[in-house]
């Protein structure tokens, strides 16, 4: 059955994944970016790791405590810059009503169900790829450490919460962690108090993914494309105006712009709770394989993760709420070269790091805006903050249900639009 023709904007992990999903259920699809290629802004070097049983938001109770270390110390792995606008100041007042306790249970508890159908989703795509191995997926583990006692009875908490809805994880102790992962016993498990073992997590480059997706999409594919503005008529769109003055129509649109995505909607009057959080990354040769870590690692303390990329290491961390600034900032990439070293020494040449730095498009919530509009023709699928990766094919897999006017296998009003 064939639906009709539908132009998506923003070629990410999300919005390739978007053109698979719609092209995979019957329709004519056109993916348009304004860059070169697919996966080149946001999805370009994140940090890899699929995290499906870590989708706890930033939004929370101790985040919310952090906020004057976030805005004094230039040093802390989350840094706030201030902006005097009223879009900054209206989502910083509603991601504090959501770090309420009952708020992160719902957020929590929704994220979980779009993650584990992202999994199920994402395993039912990839035979149907092309370059396999250039995906670099594992399915390796994730193994969470903790460098003081202190957070143990709320991490205990956490899982005995989150095994009611499908999660299998458990504590393992500083020992435990380095069986788990043995390229951690060259510090002798360091400063390690126990960690967090989840055998189901997985890994994978979002750039070579997002670039497989639309390929294998048949998608039209529209790159150096800028779009200038949304032209509407009658309630609903009726083309995408073009840089360079060209119409671009279809019967359907997609907007999975990410952290750009205010800028074609305010026009509209359609106004998303989506500020940028950069964030950081290098991606290392690994000289000494057996120094190197297979598991997926995740430190609590340097809010750093690191997953393994065929023969590289990708290395990401820190989270700064400082507007649409993408420039790189030495001292953060010296830290994660630090980090590394100290963590897995030997095992990377860190003489010329790959430096990257990417905008998270992210809701005070830290759900995404899986949606229609009130242009009845005109949908939504962004804002997905550090889990774009994660929850890319079942947002893909919600996105296409919605359309074509079928129910979703999860609940979609966590997702929605106002």
């Amino acid at each position: 059955m064939t639906y009709g023709r539908v132009c998506i904007v923003g070629a990410g992990i999300v919005g390739s994944a978007s053109a698979f999903a719609l092209a995979r259920g019957g329709w004519d699809v056109t993916l348009v970016d304004s860059a070169e290629g697919p996966g080149l802004g946001t999805s370009f070097a994140n940090g890899a790791q699929l995290s499906y049983s870590y989708v706890e938001p930033l939004a929370t109770p101790d985040a919310l405590a952090s906020l004057p270390k976030w805005l004094l110390d230039a040093s802390s792995p989350l840094k706030w810059h201030p902006r005097m606008e009223f879009a900054h100041a209206c989502w910083l007042a509603q991601f504090t009503a959501c770090c309420r306790p009952s708020m992160v249970k719902k957020t929590t508890e929704a994220l979980l169900a779009l993650s584990f159908l992202s999994r199920d989703t994402l395993h039912q795509w990839l035979p149907e790829l092309p370059d396999q191995e250039q995906l670099s997926f594992t399915q390796t583990g994730k193994l969470v450490i903790y460098r003081n006692e202190k957070s143990r009875e709320h991490v205990q908490n956490q899982l005995n919460w989150q095994a009611r809805m499908g999660c299998k994880q458990k504590i393992v102790s500083a020992q435990e962690c380095i069986e788990l992962e043995p390229a951690l016993a060259a510090t002798g498990g360091g400063t390690i108090a126990f960690g967090v073992w989840t055998a189901e997590e997985e890994a994978i480059d979002a750039h070579t993914l997002s670039r497989a997706l639309a390929q294998a999409s048949g998608a039209q594919c529209l790159y150096n494309c800028a779009i200038q503005r949304i032209e509407t008529a009658h309630g609903q769109v009726t083309a995408l105006i073009t840089r360079d003055k060209q119409r671009i129509e279809a019967d359907h649109f997609v907007i999975a712009t990410g952290p750009d995505s205010n800028k074609l909607l305010r026009p509209l009057h359609i106004a998303l709770p989506i500020e940028p959080i950069r964030g950081f990354s290098i991606t290392l040769p690994i000289i000494k394989p057996e120094a190197a870590p297979v598991v997926n690692i995740t430190d609590t303390s340097r809010k750093t993760v690191h997953a393994r990329l065929g023969n590289m290491l990708r290395s990401a961390g820190f989270a700064e709420l400082c507007g649409w600034n993408t420039q790189l900032n030495a001292a953060r990439i010296e830290a994660l070269c630090q980090y590394v070293q100290a963590t897995f020494p030997g095992a990377c040449d860190l003489s010329q790091p790959h430096a990257w730095a990417g905008l998270r498009p992210t809701t005070p919530s830290g759900r995404p805006i899986v949606s229609g509009t009130p242009l009845r023709n005109l949908w939504l699928n962004t804002g997905h903050g550090s889990l774009g990766l994660t929850l890319a094919a079942g947002s893909a897999n919600v996105l296409e249900k919605l359309m074509t006017g079928q129910t979703p296998t999860i609940p979609s009003t966590p997702y929605r639009y106002k």
